[in-house]
C-alpha cells in the first residue's frame, strides 16, 4: 500500500515510470506526508479531512513541504493555498540538509533520477532552450558594438531586486569534480523561495560579481535560465561532469536544453604556441591541438569564453557568428517561468 502510494506520487510529479523517484519519496516523506501530497491543490483546512488530520497539523506539515521543495503556495481570499511543485526536477530540490541526513544512497538515488529525465531515445529533443550560455564578460571586444543587456552578468545583477547564493546540487548529488558547491546564484521570487526555505543567502551585487570572478578563473561555465530579463531567476556556474544540463546534452545528447551564445572562439594562429591550456579550459570538447598549434570546432564551440582570459599569448577572441535575434529568438521561445509552476488548479 505504501509502496503505491509513493509510485502515485511520482506520477502527480510527472514521472510515472521512474525507477528511482519512487524511492526517494520513501526515503525523505513519511505516509502522512504523502497523502497530504497526494491530496493537493487546497488549503490547510481543505486537506485536514482527506487525510484524518487536524487542520493545524496539516498547516504544519505543508510549512516542511514547502522547506524541502515539494510544494509552492499563494495567498488566495487570505488563506495560503498550496499545490504540488510542478518543476520538482528544475527546481534543485535536493537539498544539502536532506544529503546529510539520509546519506549516500540518498545522493546516489537523486543522481541516477537526474540521469533518467536526461536519458532521451533518438527522435526526442527539447523544442525550447532552459538555459542560455552567457559569454565572460570581459572576453567580448567592445569592436562588436554594444553588447547586449542579455549578455551582461553585470547587468543582470544590476536590475535584480534580489541576489542569493545558495548550494550546487548538481555538484553536491554528482560528486564528479572537486570544483566549489556554493556558487549558484539565485534572483528575486526565485531568490526569495530559496531564502524562505532557509537554503539560501541574500548577498549583495559586489559578493555575486566576486562569486562569478571565481568561477572564471576555475573554468566553470555561466548558464542563465532562458526567459525574459525580468524573469531572470539563476545563474549556474557548470562543469560539465556534473551539471544535469550538460551532462544531458554532451554525454546523453539531450540536444537543444541550452542555448549557445552569440559568439564562437577565433583563435590567430600566428600567437598560439600550442600550449593546450584552451584545450583543457573547453568543456565542450570544442578546441583541439593539430600541428602544434590550437583549432576550434566551430559547431561543437558555444561561445563561453573561458578560454580566452586563460590564453598566455593572448591568441584567442570571441567574435559574433549570430544576430541579436538570436538571443531575442530564444527568450521568445523560453519556457515558462519556474515560479509559475504552482499547481493548484
Amino acid at each position: 500500500m505504501a509502496e503505491a502510494m509513493y509510485h502515485e506520487l511520482a506520477k502527480a510529479y510527472g514521472s510515472p515510470n521512474s525507477k528511482y523517484l519512487p524511492r526517494i519519496f520513501e526515503i525523505c516523506l513519511s505516509k502522512t506526508d504523502a497523502a497530504v501530497l497526494l491530496s493537493l491543490p487546497g488549503t490547510p483546512d481543505e486537506i485536514a479531512p482527506k487525510v484524518s488530520v487536524e487542520a493545524v497539523k496539516v498547516a504544519e506539515i505543508l510549512k516542511d513541504l514547502f522547506n524541502k521543495g515539494f510544494v509552492l503556495y499563494k495567498p488566495v481570499d487570505d488563506k495560503l493555498r498550496y499545490g504540488l511543485n510542478g518543476d520538482l526536477w528544475d527546481s534543485i530540490l535536493p537539498d544539502r540538509r536532506d544529503f546529510e541526513k539520509f546519506g549516500e544512497e540518498f545522493l546516489d538515488l537523486w543522481r541516477s533520477y537526474h540521469e533518467e529525465k536526461m536519458m532521451v531515445s533518438p527522435d526526442e529533443q527539447y523544442s525550447e532552450n532552459y538555459t542560455r550560455v552567457i559569454p565572460v564578460e570581459k572576453t567580448i571586444p567592445m569592436k562588436w558594438g554594444e553588447i547586449l543587456p542579455y549578455e551582461r552578468i553585470s547587468e543582470v545583477f544590476e536590475d535584480a531586486k534580489t541576489i542569493a547564493v545558495t548550494e550546487c546540487a548538481c555538484r553536491t548529488m554528482s560528486r564528479r569534480c572537486d570544483y566549489p558547491t556554493d556558487v549558484c546564484l539565485l534572483f528575486n521570487e526565485f531568490a526569495d523561495i530559496f531564502i524562505e526555505r532557509g537554503i539560501a543567502r541574500r548577498i549583495p551585487k559586489e559578493e555575486a560579481l566576486s562569486i562569478v570572478k571565481r568561477c572564471e578563473d576555475l573554468g566553470l561555465i555561466h548558464q542563465l535560465n532562458n526567459t525574459e530579463p525580468e524573469g531572470y531567476q539563476f545563474l549556474c556556474n557548470c562543469c560539465s561532469c556534473c551539471c544535469s544540463i550538460l551532462r544531458g546534452m554532451i554525454s546523453f545528447g539531450k540536444e537543444g536544453i541550452t542555448a549557445k551564445s552569440r559568439y564562437i572562439s577565433s583563435i590567430d594562429s600566428e600567437l598560439c604556441d600550442g600550449c593546450g591550456l584552451c584545450t583543457t579550459r573547453c568543456q565542450f570538447g570544442a578546441a583541439t591541438t593539430v600541428d602544434s598549434k590550437a583549432i576550434v570546432d566551430k559547431d561543437k564551440c558555444f561561445g563561453c569564453g573561458l578560454c580566452a582570459p586563460a590564453c598566455p599569448t593572448n591568441a584567442i577572441q570571441l567574435v559574433p557568428v549570430r544576430g541579436p535575434e538570436h538571443v531575442i529568438d530564444n527568450l521568445e521561445k523560453a519556457p515558462a517561468q519556474l515560479v509559475d509552476t504552482l499547481i493548484i488548479e
